[in-house]
């Protein structure tokens, strides 16, 4: 406990590091581009080897652990476990591989069990029992498979145990990871990964990138600037420097199919023919998944802004560069930051929002050389609160905040004051009055103390019976469903708050989509990071981590109280919106409307490329050829206003309490991450609901516009979002926005 109490006076948390149980050479890891359980092929005498499929994980990653840790084993199988260093909360990428002594005789189910353990992740209490579920079929000597394992806590060290039929294996306990807990540094500071178009790293081959490098304080010396040279002269240094992260180089057969393995990074980066290499082989798909979801990328050797827009395929119609107007709406910079913008850097620079992410277009430079310190300083000042993965998601599963009390169910899991007032006043004049005069007649004022009692008695069990029947035995939620689309390609962002209440706890716990990143949000109640840092570990739950499916127990929703989660998830072909205008007669446009996606529209505002307005009360799914009606710039303005504030989050004062003051404690990560965000990049701009809601607060609400060639629209909240079945919807919303096809 003594270091414990260092680390969290200090808030600096130092790397300490913990030697895994054993070592051995990374193998096997590039077999496949898949990281989800495939079918097992039927096994035949020529091919029994390959029955799953692991995916490759991004440095910095652990050492391997080798299971059982006995040279003689009697299982007839091993395994190999490695994990990205993730010191953040978030998710855990993890490769698992079996191999069979000889050939796996019948079937067997593995369950490998990942406990968090307390003497490596910050908080204790914020552990985690993750289940992660194997099969090692009949003939087949080889199994791998890529798991992403939820973590709401700093570090990333675990105690491993493996089981087959509910038992625990012989030697197969072992721990990996580090303790790493230093939230501050890796919330603060831009983690970048750069992509080359070899699908291995030739180090000797990459671009000089001491420009890159020199913003970091680690290299930003003059020892550093005099002593190391470009890659080509000193390509070990560079190795090393990337292996061991938090920067990061890869080839194309080191990149994930997952969109969360880049979660780590805050920005990737990669030139023309990196870029194309990706495209082609099919890595760029959870790229683009990545940045729907709030991530960046930056394409630099850009010949024109044209190539740049067409390479990545991306709107048009958007804003055609970093422009002074650009730049002060996205980041709402001061003149210090405008000023070297202004001085021609808006011709060398071109910006493009995607989905809740940025691309960046850095032009070619005449030389040929990498892009110049002063490229990455505007790029990364522009990035503002995305250079945090925590405010990038607009949650803290580590401490929470108040601003959980945003989006609660309305008069459920609070006092019914009202009633209760009712009942104790009726209870006052049954003892005064009433029982009193009663007695005190016929002489027996002595009853009083048997009437009394037992009157408070049915007073109590009244209100505690109403109090539970008001809220019902069922399960309610309010859901706030944000669908972010890209119109080009027909795929989405999405980001899902979401707040249960359960009468009875649901036995079957909580269905969380595959490919979803999930995070618990809490009012913030329970304690400072210090004071959490001194309590005994604690285990939240457990959660098994499957395929196409990640399920929470019911610990995470118990009985009458309201829980509240964040998920973030791609959304592959769901369709777009088009519009086709006819503007011969100044007089009397009209414009129809196509419908691609599953679901209707309601209240649908567009904005085409000439910044005109059009509205629609109602279009249909997969309809075509819907007429819309034009709009003067006042009237759409008020019905964007509307359409924001009729749905927005409102805090509940009665979740407020009373809070002491505590001198140099941390109550609220998001708010001290933020500040100093701000403060580093000379931004006037906080957020600290996310990406995806800062987009609708500040379009539909501060400015009641939307940019040309985008829309918004709201819609039901789609069915498989919603966690718990038989779950009644309360106050819900879906708002569907982004570009035009």
């Amino acid at each position: 406990m003594p270091h414990r109490r260092w680390l969290a006076s200090v808030m600096v948390m130092v790397c300490v590091t913990v030697s895994a149980a054993s070592s051995v050479a990374r193998a096997d890891n590039n077999q496949s581009d898949a990281s989800v359980e495939v079918a097992a092929a039927t096994p035949t005498a020529t091919s029994p080897q390959l029955t799953w499929s692991m995916d490759s994980l991004l440095p910095p990653t652990t050492g391997t652990v080798r299971l059982p840790t006995t040279k003689a084993n009697t299982l007839g199988f091993t395994l190999d476990i490695e994990l990205v260093q993730q010191p953040l909360a978030g998710s855990v990428p993890v490769n698992i591989v079996a191999r069979s002594t000889s050939t796996f005789a019948a079937d067997r189910r593995l369950t490998l069990r990942f406990r968090s353990d307390p003497e490596g992740q910050m908080p204790p209490t914020n552990g985690l029992l993750v289940d992660v579920p194997l099969l090692l079929p009949q003939g087949a000597t080889t199994a791998r498979v890529t798991r992403y394992l939820p973590k709401f806590s700093a570090g990333y060290q675990y105690r491993i145990a493996v089981y087959e039929q509910g038992r625990p294996l012989e030697d197969c306990v072992a721990k990996i990871g580090s303790f790493d807990t230093d939230v501050y540094r890796n919330e603060q500071r831009l983690n970048w990964l750069l992509i080359t178009d070899t699908d291995d790293v030739d180090y000797t081959k990459l671009p000089d990138l001491r420009p890159l490098m020199l913003r970091d304080s680690r290299f930003a010396t003059s020892s550093f600037r005099n002593s190391i040279g470009a890659p080509r002269d000193d390509p070990r240094f560079y190795e090393s420097a990337f292996r061991n992260g938090p920067d990061a180089v890869a080839g194309q057969s080191e990149l994930p199919t997952d969109w969360r393995g880049y979660q780590h990074f805050d920005l990737i980066i990669f030139d023309p023919s990196a870029a194309q290499a990706a495209i082609e082989n099919g890595n760029f798909k959870a790229i683009q998944q990545w940045v729907l979801n709030g991530g960046s990328i930056a394409l630099y050797d850009s010949e024109s802004e044209q190539s740049f827009v067409d390479m990545l395929s991306l709107t048009a119609d958007r804003p055609k560069s970093l422009s002074l107007n650009a730049l002060s709406r996205e980041q709402m910079f001061n003149e210090n930051i405008l000023k070297p913008v202004d001085e021609g850097w808006n011709q060398k620079i071109w910006l493009r929002p995607l989905g809740a992410g940025i691309v960046f277009g850095l032009q070619k430079l005449n030389d040929g050389e990498f892009p110049s310190s002063r490229h990455w300083w505007i790029v990364e000042h522009t990035l503002g609160h995305r250079v945090s993965p925590m405010l990038r998601r607009g949650v803290d599963p580590i401490l929470g905040d108040r601003r959980f009390s945003r989006w609660l169910i309305p008069g459920v899991a609070q006092p019914p004051v009202y009633t209760f007032m009712t009942l104790l006043g009726l209870f006052v004049i049954l003892v005064g009055p009433v029982a009193y005069r009663s007695t005190a007649k016929r002489g027996r004022t002595y009853l009083m103390f048997l009437i009394a009692p037992v009157l408070a008695i049915v007073t109590t069990a009244l209100m505690f019976t109403y109090g539970i029947l008001s809220d019902g035995f069922g399960t309610s939620a309010r859901v706030r469903q944000m669908t972010w689309v890209d119109g080009a390609s027909g795929n989405a962002g999405e980001r899902v708050q979401s707040t249960y209440f359960a009468g009875l706890r649901p036995t079957e716990g909580l269905s969380f989509a595959g490919d979803a990143e999930v995070m618990r949000y809490t009012d913030g109640s329970d304690g400072s990071w210090e004071e959490l840092a001194e309590r005994s570990p604690a285990i939240l739950g457990n959660v098994r981590v499957e395929a196409q499916q990640q399920i929470f127990d019911s610990a995470f929703l118990p009985s009458r109280q309201q829980r509240q989660f964040i998920v973030h998830q791609p959304r592959e072909n769901i369709g777009n919106l088009s519009i086709e205008t006819q503007k011969a007669d100044p007089l009397a446009p009209t414009a129809t409307i196509t419908n691609r996606f599953d679901f209707a529209l309601r209240d649908c505002i567009i904005r085409d490329a000439d910044g005109d307005y059009w509205f629609a009360e109602f279009v249909p799914g997969n309809s075509e050829a819907i007429p819309c009606d034009t709009i003067e710039r006042s009237t759409s303005s008020k019905i964007i206003g509307d359409l924001y504030n009729r749905h927005r989050p409102m805090e509940q004062t009665i979740y407020r309490s009373q809070q002491r003051s505590y001198r140099r404690m941390t109550r609220d990560l998001m708010v001290n991450i933020s500040d100093q965000i701000q403060h580093q990049s000379m931004s006037q701009s906080e957020v600290l609901s996310g990406s995806f809601e800062s987009w609708l607060n500040q379009r539909m609400q501060l400015e009641g516009e939307i940019p040309h060639y985008h829309f918004v629209a709201v819609s039901d909240v789609s069915s498989d979002v919603v966690l718990v079945s038989g779950t009644e919807l309360v106050d819900s919303v879906r708002y569907v926005f982004g570009t035009l096809k």
